[in-house]
């Protein structure tokens, strides 16, 4: 544990620093991008042609049929969020209690599952001393 603790200071620098790098790196070729007269039309013909296809995806979607499956679709999105919050905070319990990454499902098969930790971006000064 103590070697984690030493090489994970370390680990988030060089993340840090590659993120740095690719950043620097996107935003020359965005430059780049920005530079060149065959680009800048390239979008203006792209702009274009998606706002037509919006228009016309619009028009099909706005139809009575197709307005109550897209009605489906968003009510069905958030009972899948609401359950995969729930299913998270269920099997991380399951994993503390019972040291196992493998749960059965509604057939009795058994189905694996891992964990995941995620670094959260660095919080401004303000933020830490309220």
């Amino acid at each position: 544990m103590e070697e984690a603790e030493t090489t994970v200071p370390r680990r988030i620098g060089l993340i840090e620093k590659y993120q740095e790098e690719i950043r620097i790196a996107k935003e020359t070729l965005k430059v780049e991008l920005e530079d060149s007269p065959e680009y800048k039309e390239a979008e203006v013909a792209a702009k274009e042609a998606n706002q037509k296809k919006k228009r016309i995806k619009d028009e099909i979607w706005g139809r009575p049929g197709n307005q109550s499956l897209r009605d489906d679709i968003r009510i069905n999105l958030e009972e899948i969020a609401t359950l995969q919050e729930i299913l998270s905070t269920e099997l991380m319990q399951i994993f503390q209690e019972k040291n196992t990454d493998e749960v059965p499902d509604e057939s009795g098969e058994p189905r694996k599952f891992k964990i995941t930790a995620k670094l959260m971006p660095k919080s401004s000064g303000r933020e830490r001393f309220n």
